[in-house]
């Protein structure tokens, strides 16, 4: 018979312990250079020796002022307290065991795998929810109407059942679904497409009567009737083709997951040059923020007699001051090597244009710089890059490859959504359907399934071909 008892006893293990400096720093890798101003200023408020470098100033300190052996004490102490506040930016001592057979590569990928690295759109929504509403149970009713928004933002759920789950009256939630209608982005909660481009173009002042009636008879429009609305909306035919170019304009989704790469702003992260036969990559410097560790004003205080609680606080202050200063110069230069290396392998697209981009993923950069692929991540999702061709994301350099026909070079799936894009933009009168697509780039040498090139094209924003051939009678 097995005897159960209580034994005790000593067993080692090893943990992880992420300080708030580490996550700090971490965290600065996926702000853009205007995120981490607002950022920054906000870390300049709670520190005193936090300054904007562009604001700062230089203390001239005589270096034969006289002080007292009690200042020299002080000073001194509050050293030592910031030698136990402050630990080195790659120095993880801290955080596992020095007999531990985990490497700190190793240890820094569980850290970057552990810390959350973009706000969903749920938090955002949330977050404006918490603003909006201060009655506790309209907040509580918001939370699960968002839980239940669709994945693309619209709301096709109904009310008046989740009023009859919840017992919760259906004019109260309606109530709320109003005001959830009414945050960022634009049209968010909209229950039809209709409501959506209602929304979209009151937001950009294009609404009017004729457009009411058009967007109240879209089937109609969908069939092609122009005269038809002409006579509906009381303008001419012409005017007609004019507002379904309007309409045109308008995004489908609340929610579109699938971003152009090309980002329309004049002030980018990193800026890529051409210097006689060599590509120059460097950092924006008009948007680069840049601070600084006030070291006169932390002397200055060192010299005054203070509480031991106000030195203990100076100290870590002081400390914080100086890890944040060196994580913001390691993540500048971090992207600075990331864009280097993204640029070196796209050579050609720069040179050549987009038909020469080269497959490339996350793991590529990672091994080659040996860091971790989320670092990568982090960088590459948040932050834009000016060339000669244009602005990009930085992720817009990534794609898998797609193997050539019969032992051919690997293809960049960009080049291959770029090739899809000129048949259909050449595709005359009568639009090719997915499957003449398929044929058509089996004949140039470029082996794809239907399905894939169905996938490819829904990513570009272009509609199928028999909404293509209503559009072409349109004469849009």
């Amino acid at each position: 018979m097995v005897k159960i008892s209580l034994i005790p006893g000593i067993k080692q293990a090893q943990g992880i312990s992420l300080t708030p400096q580490l996550i700090q720093s971490i965290k600065l890798f996926e702000l853009n250079n205007i995120d981490l101003e607002h950022y920054l200023a906000d870390q300049i408020l709670e520190n005193p020796f936090l300054e904007n470098k562009d604001d700062s100033y230089d203390e001239n300190l005589d270096p034969n002022d006289e002080t007292t052996n009690n200042e020299n004490i002080a000073k001194n102490d509050l050293e030592v307290e910031i030698s136990q506040n402050e630990s080195p930016l790659d120095d993880y001592s801290n955080i596992y065991d020095e007999n531990s057979s985990i490497s700190s590569n190793e240890l820094t990928n569980i850290i970057e795998e552990t810390v959350a690295y973009k706000k969903s759109i749920n938090e955002n929504l949330v977050e404006q929810a918490n603003l909006s509403f201060s009655n506790p149970i309209d907040r509580i009713i918001a939370y699960f109407l968002i839980e239940n928004l669709e994945s693309d933002g619209y709301f096709k759920s109904d009310i008046s059942e989740f009023s009859i789950s919840l017992d919760i009256d259906e004019g109260r939630m309606q109530t709320v679904l109003s005001e959830l209608k009414t945050f960022q982005p634009v049209g968010i909660f909209s229950e039809t497409l209709k409501e959506y481009l209602y929304r979209q173009l009151m937001d950009m002042d294009l609404m009017n009567d004729p457009m009411k009636y058009l967007l109240e008879n879209l089937e109609e429009l969908a069939n092609g009737n122009v005269s038809k609305l002409a006579k509906i909306c009381e303008v001419k035919e012409s005017e007609i083709l004019n507002m379904v170019k309007i309409i045109r304009r308008c995004s489908p989704r609340p929610i579109n997951n699938l971003e152009s790469d090309i980002i329309d702003t004049s002030e980018p992260d990193i800026i890529v040059k051409k210097d006689s036969s060599d590509w120059v990559v460097e950092l924006n410097e008009n948007t680069l923020p840049r601070i600084l560790v006030n070291t006169g004003y932390w002397e200055e205080l060192a010299r005054k007699k203070i509480s031991k609680d106000d030195k203990k606080y100076l100290a870590e202050k002081y400390a914080s001051g100086k890890w944040l200063l060196r994580a913001v110069e390691q993540r500048a230069a971090t992207i600075l090597r990331v864009s280097k290396e993204i640029i070196k392998r796209q050579n050609d697209f720069l040179e050549r244009g987009l038909a020469h981009m080269k497959p490339m993923v996350l793991k590529d950069i990672a091994k080659e710089l040996d860091l971790h692929e989320s670092t990568i991540s982090r960088i590459t999702n948040s932050k834009e890059i000016s060339t000669p061709r244009g602005i990009f994301q930085l992720k817009f350099f990534f794609s898998k490859a797609i193997e050539g026909m019969n032992g051919g070079e690997n293809i960049s799936s960009n080049v291959v959504k770029n090739k899809i894009k000129k048949l259909i933009d050449g595709e005359g009168e009568k639009p090719l359907s997915d499957s003449r697509l398929v044929s058509l780039l089996k004949d140039s040498g470029i082996n794809l399934a239907r399905r894939t090139v169905t996938k490819y094209r829904v990513t570009m924003r272009i509609p199928p071909s028999f909404e293509r051939k209503k559009m072409k009678n349109l004469n849009i």
